[in-house]
């Protein structure tokens, strides 16, 4: 399977609308649960500076999004940020990792970032795998933070620090 990661398109709106609809991506990200194409597709007309979006294909589906922030702020623009979702059909398949080198080669290597940072939901175990295998830590955890399905859940701050 061969995995595609370019800039996220105002034509990928009902794409990453689709993404972000589906319920493991629901439990896993801050979305609200039926996300609109129109929504999307003025998010992505509109990207702020500092902000790069990026899509995964495969076999020319989009399925997956990833949106990196850099902290446009002078004290923190060392710093960036990552929220992230994979189609629940294309789990597991190496997909979160490949957007993820994306953003990582380009704080690295293009914009002097030195602190990557993201928040998780404590209860999802893959995502924090996955982000440990790239050298990001548990800093903390934020009690009862996140409101999904009724209830109120922990998240943790990770990070990958390279200073």
């Amino acid at each position: 399977m061969e995995i595609l990661i370019r800039p996220t398109q105002v034509s990928d709106a009902a794409a990453v609308a689709n993404i972000y609809s589906q319920p493991k991506a629901q439990a896993g990200t801050l979305q609200l649960p039926k996300p609109s194409i129109d929504m999307w597709t003025k998010r992505l007309e509109s990207m702020p500076v500092g902000v790069y979006s990026f899509v995964a294909e495969v076999d020319g589906k989009v399925v997956g999004n990833i949106g990196f922030e850099h902290s446009q702020r002078p004290r923190t623009a060392h710093c960036a940020s990552f929220g992230i979702g994979v189609h629940d059909d294309y789990h597991n398949r190496g997909i979160g990792s490949k957007m993820i080198e994306t953003v990582l080669e380009l704080a690295d290597n293009w914009l002097q970032i030195k602190r990557v940072q993201i928040e998780v939901n404590c209860d999802n175990e893959g995502a924090i795998a996955c982000y440990k295998k790239f050298g990001f830590e548990i800093e903390g955890q934020a009690k009862g933070s996140v409101f999904r399905q009724g209830e109120y859940i922990d998240t943790y701050y990770m990070a990958r620090v390279k200073l």
